[in-house]
């Protein structure tokens, strides 16, 4: 993927990371928030910068924002690393939403 573009492509990458979560839990075990805080660090839109400022123009990143103030993440080296950190949150808070969403369907079929 180039780099994300709007909101949707940002939960079209939360969509496949929790599936991926949900999956990988199924067959080997494991604790799908540590996979998704996992694939959200090694996600190559938070690790190239240029993919992360890109990610931060295009989509909301409001509550990824949000928590980081909360966690008292204020001071940054950099921009670049401001980025990184910000798309990296925005990502795994988007995947958490998707798999609390791919659960809720779940128990409604």
């Amino acid at each position: 993927m180039e780099y994300i573009k709007n909101d949707y492509e940002l939960q079209q990458l939360a969509l496949s990371i929790a599936t991926q979560a949900i999956e990988e839990v199924k067959n080997h075990g494991g604790d799908h928030y540590e996979l998704i805080d996992q694939a959200a660090a090694s996600s190559e839109h938070a690790i190239y910068t240029y993919k992360a400022i890109m990610l931060c123009a295009n989509c909301c990143t409001d509550d990824a924002e949000a928590m980081l103030d909360e966690n008292g993440c204020e001071r940054f080296d950099c921009f670049a690393h401001h980025a990184s950190v910000l798309a990296e949150v925005t990502i795994q808070n988007a995947a958490v939403q998707a798999l609390y969403d791919l659960r809720s369907m779940k128990v409604a079929l």
